[in-house]
Parts: structure tokens; C-alpha cells; sequence
């Protein structure tokens, strides 16, 4: 297989395939979208052997020949933009969702609990194993037939049947397939290529996904699978695609979190490359192109695979052949992408509300004249893709910094900071016409004329009603809003003494063009307003990152909250990250109490009908982000043209701000998107 670059799309589960386990006109306009934006070669999500054993309610299949035409309609659509596309197939082993259309028990090596579903697998007798293999066999001639350039075989993360058997987590057997005798482990695995050789032919190019390193006691170690991968080429498999962890424990850095840098697989990629001499492929968290310029250049890795970051931007292959690494939009590990699949049912992003949509919006060029109000992450969306159609576009920020509350957001989760900044370079870029530090009003924005106007004036926070919240030494978020921008409100300015407010009123304003999120990170580390101990009422998305954020600058911090769980806003996965990293910065989270009273060095809470003092240096009370359409409302009122977006309609974190300024912009006639690709190509 010849590929035009060595940046491949790297296999991540979409749900956008039809109810019968066929690939849909959605799916087949999001990979050609990435065909388009310049990758070597597509691998798409799982796509099973076995019809029955399905890997979820919309997941494809090749088990029958009645699927061939269905699956080339794909791949010519791919092929028509010069990338190479590949499948993923698998049988599901331990996660088959049969049981839940009422089928067979899940098949595994051993008994083995699925760790999403919860239901058992039944082991497979040998007598069984031959014709799983052929299963295989059949699947790789189905897709050769339907015009794939080659497959890959799922066998990392303890997952799926092949990877199950391979792993000595899971398969406990004492026979011929045991993972636990080097004459054993890899058999099944040469069974399946054999009869893929035996099936699609001998040319047909056969890649392995595997695990370099499990990262979990009992799991297979890194010189282990070095040991073994000779064996695998000599049976047949042609590339190795090498990731790391396991799927029944995702702190194991399976999916790469924010914290855990760049390409931490490399080391088990390199290992590879000492022992066989087939192309190897890494994948794990490479969202920046010079790192993985450099992993290609010091012969670390043959290929470079990635799935998140050509969610975010799917021309980042031609940016980066173009010399525009610059305009990448870049993936900032939010997790929506995997949460979106327990939240929405399927795959979304949160910095590129067009991935999965594509051709549901359609480009439609102007000259409208448009004013947004407010430059937060929905305004800027808004303004980019307004002005990306053509119009002109005259952005309104009563502060006199770009960002809004992503900016905050930014300097306590940093990874935020790519988002905010490609934004800002992008409405720079294309001409917008940013006035800072004007307030919007009926009459200005009247006098600008305009065509359509955008309000994305972003939320109010409101205060609990706490008795004790009172007290001048009690801080909230509303306040620290407030501080941020530079205009105290009456509802907080009482809080701070008159050379506090001459401050916030005259300096703020001042350093505002200079504060960026690095900046104010650097700040933090030599000063912060807050004692040693602080309290957090409140428990939401902002708390837990602000607390993750103060305990890493050396205070000992204590959530409060009447809500049962943290960060609601988000889905498990993220959620469970955030509880890892509270744990590791020693965070006490108290949730599921009722807050009694504030005093004026601790919190009274109650649980199990007992009160109790939890005692701090400084209390903060993090308040609730409501909607405040009030700008919008007048506005209208005024006979003005106006859509309302981003938090002023209810908190929807960067998501939320981007699907709304989308929508908005197409509202009218603007949007980009695959409707982005137009506009996007004839800009590369």
C-alpha cells in the first residue's frame, strides 16, 4: 500500500452507521471529509465479523456479502480525494451488546465481565475457535471486494476478542491458547491470519493494533510483547499500530488525558522498531505536528496515527504539507468526543461543531453586514464563520481582552488556551473589525447598521442564599468575575475595601490587553488572594478545575456541595478523570451535605443528620452560571435583528458555545463546515 503522507486516521467509534449495520451517508460524508482534508489513510471505526455479536446499537458489519456494496459506496467516496482506507475488524468477544437485542451470551477467552455492560462472557471451546478464524478470513475478502486498500485487526487494550485472548488479564486458559506459554499466546491471532491470507490473498496488507505496554499489574509488559511481535510478522502481519493500557481501566492512559503529554507511546513504538522490520505505527495524544516531524525524523516510528485532533481539524494533513501547522485548530483533550457518545448518543466535538455534520450545513456566501456581541468562545465562533462566508463582521467586547470567560477557563485548564488562540488569530486573519472595551447598547449597535446581529454575552452567576454568605471576607464567583473584568457590580463591590476597588476599577483594566492564560498561570504561582486552606461551596464543572488548579499552587482544598456527584455538566469519562486527579492532589470533596451557615473561618455541612465544621483561611462560594438574555431582549426590543447565543441562553461549556454560533451563522445563510470544505480548501 503506497500512502501520499505518513498521517493516518486512526480508528474512534462514531455511531453515526445505520440501524442495520451499514454505513450511512453521514459516516461516508465524515471520513470523505477527512479524505478530503489530506490524510494517507483512513482506518475506520470496528466493524465486526460476526453479524450477531454487534460492538454497539449502530456499529457496521462484513459478516455476509450483502454488506460488499454498501461498504464500496464508502470507499469509493474516499478514494476520490487520494486516501487509502482500511477497516477495523473485530469480533467483539467479552463487549458484545447481543444480549441487549436479546441474542447470544458475549464469547471470551475465559469468563470475562465487560466492564461497560456488565454481563459475563461464556468461554469458547476449541472446537469453536476454527470457525471464529474463518469468520475473519471471510470479513478481510468482503472488504478486499468492497475496495479497502487493506485491514487492521483489533488486538490492544485487553479488549475485544483478540485482544482478550492475547492478554494475560483476560485469558486464563490452561490449553493450546493460553496466554501464559510463549508456544500458546499468539495462536488464535496466527489462525485469523492464516485464513485472511488464505481468503483475501497474500498482498492484501494486514495491520495489528496492539498494545505496547498494559500498564496494569498481571498485564503484559513491554519486553513481552516485544518477544512475541517477530511472531506475528512471520504469520503474516504486515504493520503494527502500536498504542498502550487497557480498556477495563482507563487511568492506564489508553485514551490520552490532558496531563499526560505528548506521544506517551513512543517509547513502546521504538521498542517495536529494534525487533521487526515492518512499518510500525504510534498513536497516544501527538496533537502537535512538530512532535510528530520529530518521532518520524529520529526513526521512532514509520507512521503517525491520530483520531482526536482530525476531529478538531480535519485539514490538518494538508496544513501541515501546506506549511500552515499555524492554522491547525487544535484538539484540546475535553473528552467530549467520548463523553458526546453517553450525552447525544454520538460522536461529537466540542472546538468543531461540524465534525459528524458535514453536508448538513451548506456554504451560502454574502455580504451581510453582521455585529456580534461579546467576544467569548461563541462570539469568536460566530465572528470567524460569518466573516469566513464573506460578510462583513464587526465584533463588540465591552473588556478590553479577547476571550471572554474562556479565558479564565483557559488559565486553569491550559490545554483551553490552544482553542482560544486559534480563535483570535482566525477573526484576526480574516478581517474582522474587533472594537474593545464598548459596551453595546440599542443605540451604538443600531448605528453600525447591521444586517443580523449575534448576542453572546455570556451568563450571570448567581450567589447561593447561605446565611453567613454575607460576610465581606466570604468571596464568590460572581465577584471574581467581576475582578476579572475590571467593573464591580453593585451585588459584590461591598466586599472589598476602597483601595481593593480603586484597584479592580483602574489596574484591571489597565493589564487587561497584557493578561494572557500563560501569564496569569505564571502569577499564580507567585500570588493568589486565598490562605493555605480554602473552602469551595460548590462542586460543578468551574469548581473542580478551580480546585484541581489551587491545590497544584500548594493549598489544601475542600469542595462543598449539596449535589451528589461533581462536575455534572459532563460524562462519565471526564467526570472520572477529574475524581483521579482530585484523589492524586489530595482534594477533600464532601458532596451529597447540606450547607447549614458560613462562618467566618469554616462551613457548617450536615449529613446523616450530624453537623459538622469544616474549617478553612479563606472561603470561596462558587455561585450557579444562569442565562441573561437581557442585553438580547433589549436589544430586539429595539427592532433590532438578534440571535442570542453561548451561555447569555444557559451554560453550555465550549460545546454548547460552538454548536450555538454554527447554528446561528447558518440561521443566516453563512455557515461553514463540510460545509466547512469549501471555504476551508480554498483557503489552504
Amino acid at each position: 500500500m503506497e500512502l501520499r503522507n505518513r498521517m493516518v486516521m486512526s480508528p474512534m467509534t462514531t455511531a453515526y452507521c445505520n440501524d442495520d449495520q451499514t454505513p450511512s451517508e453521514r459516516l461516508i460524508r465524515y471520513f470523505e471529509e477527512r479524505a478530503r482534508g489530506g490524510v494517507g489513510l483512513i482506518t475506520t471505526e470496528l466493524i465486526t465479523v460476526d453479524e450477531e455479536h454487534r460492538y454497539m446499537h449502530r456499529s457496521m458489519t462484513l459478516a455476509h456479502d450483502r454488506y460488499i456494496d454498501d461498504h464500496r459506496r464508502l470507499t469509493e467516496r474516499v478514494h476520490e480525494h487520494g486516501a487509502k482506507i482500511q477497516p477495523q475488524l473485530s469480533h467483539t468477544g467479552p463487549e458484545s451488546v447481543a444480549p441487549m437485542f436479546g441474542g447470544a451470551q458475549p464469547l471470551g477467552p475465559s469468563v470475562n465481565v465487560a466492564p461497560v455492560w456488565g454481563w459475563a462472557s461464556r468461554p469458547l471451546d476449541i472446537a469453536e475457535l476454527p470457525a471464529i478464524a474463518a469468520q475473519y478470513g471471510e470479513a478481510a475478502r468482503r472488504a478486499r471486494e468492497a475496495g479497502y486498500d487493506g485491514i487492521e485487526l483489533h488486538a490492544a487494550h485487553c479488549y475485544n476478542l483478540l485482544g482478550s485472548f492475547l492478554s494475560p488479564l483476560r485469558n486464563k486458559r490452561t490449553d493450546e491458547y493460553s496466554a501464559f506459554r510463549a508456544e500458546t499466546r499468539t495462536r488464535l491471532i496466527t489462525e485469523v491470519l492464516a485464513q485472511i491470507r488464505s481468503r483475501a490473498g497474500e498482498d492484501f496488507p494486514v495491520t495489528l493494533s496492539i498494545s505496547g505496554y498494559e500498564r496494569t499489574p498481571g498485564g503484559r509488559a513491554l519486553d513481552d510483547t516485544q518477544r512475541l511481535a517477530p511472531e506475528l510478522v512471520a504469520a503474516g502481519v504486515d504493520c503494527f499500530r502500536v498504542s498502550g493500557g487497557i480498556s477495563d481501566s482507563l487511568v492506564t492512559m489508553m485514551v490520552g488525558r490532558s496531563e499526560y503529554g505528548d506521544a506517551h507511546n513512543v517509547a513502546q513504538a521504538e521498542a517495536l522498531k529494534h525487533v521487526v522490520d515492518v512499518p510500525v505505527m504510534l498513536v497516544g495524544r501527538i496533537h502537535d505536528p512538530e512532535v510528530g516531524e520529530r518521532i518520524l525524523a529520529e526513526g521512532k516510528a514509520d507512521l503517525i496515527a491520530m483520531a482526536r485532533p482530525l476531529l478538531a481539524d480535519p485539514y490538518l494533513p494538508d496544513k501541515v504539507v501546506g506549511g500552515r501547522a499555524q492554522r491547525i485548530r487544535r484538539c484540546i483533550s475535553c473528552e467530549n468526543c467520548i463523553d458526546s457518545m453517553q450525552t447525544r448518543d454520538d460522536l461529537g466535538c466540542a472546538v468543531n461543531p461540524f465534525s459528524g455534520r458535514e453536508g448538513s450545513l451548506q456554504v451560502s456566501a454574502g455580504r451581510r453586514r453582521v455585529v456580534v456581541v461579546g467576544a467569548g468562545p461563541a462570539g469568536l465562533e460566530a465572528a470567524r464563520l460569518a466573516a469566513q462566508g464573506g460578510h462583513s463582521v464587526v465584533l463588540l467586547e465591552r473588556q478590553r481582552w479577547l476571550g471572554g470567560a474562556l479565558l479564565l477557563a483557559a488559565t486553569v485548564h491550559g490545554d483551553n488556551a490552544r482553542f482560544l488562540d486559534w480563535l483570535v488569530a482566525e477573526v484576526r486573519r480574516l478581517g474582522v473589525d474587533i472594537r474593545l472595551g464598548q459596551e453595546a447598547t440599542a443605540e451604538s449597535v443600531r448605528a453600525l447598521q447591521p444586517d443580523e446581529v449575534i448576542v453572546a454575552s455570556g451568563a450571570r452567576v448567581t450567589t447561593p442564599d447561605i446565611p453567613g454568605v454575607e460576610q465581606a471576607q466570604v468571596l464568590t464567583g460572581a465577584l471574581l468575575r467581576q475582578v476579572a473584568a475590571g467593573a464591580l457590580h453593585d451585588d459584590e463591590r461591598w466586599r472589598l475595601g476602597s483601595w481593593q476597588r480603586a484597584l479592580v476599577s483602574h489596574l484591571v483594566p489597565a493589564l487587561q490587553p497584557w493578561l494572557t492564560p500563560a501569564r496569569l498561570q505564571r502569577l499564580s504561582r507567585l500570588w493568589l488572594p486565598l490562605g493555605r486552606e480554602v473552602l469551595i461551596v460548590g462542586a460543578d464543572l468551574a469548581a473542580v478545575e478551580l480546585a484541581e488548579f489551587l491545590a497544584r499552587r500548594g493549598r489544601r482544598v475542600h469542595l462543598l456541595d449539596s449535589a451528589t456527584k461533581i462536575a455534572p455538566e459532563v460524562g462519565k469519562k471526564r467526570r472520572g478523570e477529574h475524581m483521579d486527579r482530585l484523589d492524586a492532589l489530595r482534594v477533600t470533596v464532601n458532596t451529597g451535605v447540606s450547607i447549614s451557615r458560613i462562618e467566618r473561618r469554616a462551613v457548617a455541612i450536615q449529613a446523616g443528620g450530624r453537623e459538622r465544621l469544616v474549617y478553612g483561611d479563606s472561603i470561596l462560594v462558587a455561585g450557579t452560571p444562569l442565562a441573561d438574555t437581557a442585553l438580547a431582549d433589549a436589544l430586539a426590543a429595539a427592532g433590532l435583528p438578534v440571535r442570542a447565543i453561548g451561555d447569555c441562553t444557559g451554560l453550555g461549556l465550549i460545546a454548547g458555545a460552538t454548536a450555538d454560533a454554527a447554528q446561528a451563522v447558518a440561521a443566516i445563510g453563512v455557515a461553514t463546515g463540510a460545509a466547512d470544505a469549501p471555504a476551508e480548501a480554498a483557503a489552504l
